[in-house]
């Protein structure tokens, strides 16, 4: 198994923009190998670009999908907008050779609602739709989109990887797989080593974001890193492991921050993975 161990800079800064700068480097002197882009813009500085350029580090980036951005909307032009804001997105992925786009790609945060059984099936068409348009401009590009479910506090969409890894077979696009968020997880699965191994057995993982009950960092919490990684091992799962995390204000951040710093955080959760040669 080779793997890239990385981290979202979201640990560090809430918006991608100037202050970011001086991360990716920051990363890569502790010892991760990835960095992941949280899109909350659909540019990335030219500042920013050229740093990760120069580092030796693979990167993915993790759309960020609030207000007026919703695939599955019923508002025509907020799906339009959102198309618009993805394609702005895969264009940056070019620009710092990202292989994947991760996110729960198919719905707007915040969005729970419960539908009648014929809005329902409408609202997972405009998703299954939407993918699609996405799908062929990041074929354009390169990239593959992997598709993230969430809890049930975030969405009424899609909130298991059952469900993620239907949405994509009815989208029916190699480029298309499912995002696997041991966080997420933790709040839906009956099992998330039986949910996480689901998901590799039909070759759809593309992306995972490696993350505790607390949101913390792998060795933190109660989740089964061991038997996660194990089943890893198992079917050779070679994409990135990343981990989110947030600063304070950010989407998931607690009130009780697992750490004292966004340094000691990063540092922690590359060290206990190091030490369990997870690498």
């Amino acid at each position: 198994m080779s793997n890239h161990w990385g981290i979202n800079l979201w640990n560090w800064e809430n918006e991608l923009g100037l202050k970011c700068v001086g991360l990716p480097e920051k990363a890569f002197k502790m010892g991760f190998t990835a960095v992941e882009l949280p899109m909350t813009v659909p540019e990335i500085p030219k500042k920013l670009v050229d740093e990760i350029r120069s580092l030796d580090m693979e990167v993915s980036l993790c759309a960020a999908l609030g207000a007026g951005r919703d695939l599955s909307n019923f508002d025509e032009m907020v799906r339009k907008n959102t198309i618009k804001y993805m394609a702005e997105c895969l264009k940056s992925a070019e620009a710092v050779s990202a292989k994947v786009f991760a996110g729960p790609l198919y719905t707007g945060g915040g969005k729970k609602h419960r539908l009648s059984e014929d809005d329902d099936k409408r609202e997972w068409e405009l998703a299954v739709t939407g993918i699609r348009k996405v799908s062929a401009i990041a074929k354009e590009c390169g990239v593959r989109l992997a598709l993230e479910p969430l809890n049930r506090y975030r969405t009424s969409v899609v909130n298991t990887a059952a469900q993620a890894l239907k949405l994509v077979s009815d989208i029916g696009e190699e480029n298309v797989g499912v995002h696997f968020d041991t966080y997420q997880a933790g709040i839906e699965e009956d099992s998330i080593t039986d949910a996480f191994e689901a998901v590799l057995k039909e070759e759809k993982m593309y992306h995972f974001h490696a993350c505790s009950n607390n949101r913390g960092v792998p060795g933190q919490g109660f989740f089964p890193w061991k038997d996660l990684w194990g089943v890893m091992q198992r079917y050779d799962y070679k994409g990135h492991i990343t981990m989110e995390t947030f600063a304070p204000g950010g989407f998931d951040a607690g009130w009780v921050q697992p750490q004292k710093s966004a340094d000691e955080i990063a540092e922690s959760g590359i060290l206990y993975m190091k030490q369990h040669d997870w690498h």
